[in-house]
């Protein structure tokens, strides 16, 4: 029998996380939990699809109110997920997927049993930085702060289950391989069922 899958995606800022999720999802039908920050919505991004956005200050009332399964400062904005946002997307017995970066990796190790841990990466770091560069979205600032933690994540490589090359233009490609994955993971009898662990952050 087939279980429900956890896949658990992150990589270093510019790597293309959103669309290898945005293209997956159009392909197969796997959930996305959303997640709540305290930054403005980029051009495009839409409240309740993307994100939940909310200011710094109902942020910080909602951690108060231990709503939060895991949160963290992310290049100066505050992200998290909520509790009840991840119940609701167990109990549709769906495959899931979640993006978050380092910090939320080391966090659902702890929170999730059963869940599989992706890491995305580009082809080296030169590629990683001309993407975040050509992105269009980080002030001068923002780059710095996204650099300064880049060595960070990829030190964490070791501590994944799968590691994903997204080369340039071989997307599908890569929504290929996480597709096998997927059906790797859906049929893997050593799997533990996904299970929560109680505690909020």
């Amino acid at each position: 029998m087939n279980k429900p899958v956890a896949i658990v995606l992150h990589g270093p800022s510019g790597v293309g996380k959103d669309t290898v999720i945005d293209r997956l999802r159009e392909r197969i039908d796997i959930h996305r939990p959303t997640s709540t920050t305290s930054r403005p919505p980029r051009p495009g991004e839409h409240d309740g699809k993307h994100y939940h956005f909310v200011s710094s200050e109902d942020f910080l009332d909602m951690v108060e109110r231990h709503e939060f399964l895991e949160r963290a400062l992310v290049y100066g904005d505050l992200k998290g997920l909520e509790r009840a946002e991840m119940e609701r997307c167990l109990a549709m017995g769906k495959d899931i997927i979640i993006r978050t970066d380092i910090q939320g990796a080391r966090r659902w190790r702890e929170l999730l049993e059963g869940a599989i841990f992706v890491f995305l990466t580009a082809e080296d770091e030169e590629t990683l930085r001309k993407r975040l560069e050509n992105r269009d979205t980080e002030d001068g600032e923002s780059l710095e702060r996204r650099w300064s933690v880049l060595e960070e994540e990829l030190a964490d490589i070791p501590n994944n289950d799968y590691v994903l090359v997204n080369r340039r233009d071989q997307v599908e490609e890569t929504v290929d391989e996480l597709i096998r994955i997927v059906d790797r993971e859906r049929k893997n009898p050593a799997r533990q069922p996904l299970r929560l662990r109680t505690g909020s952050a």
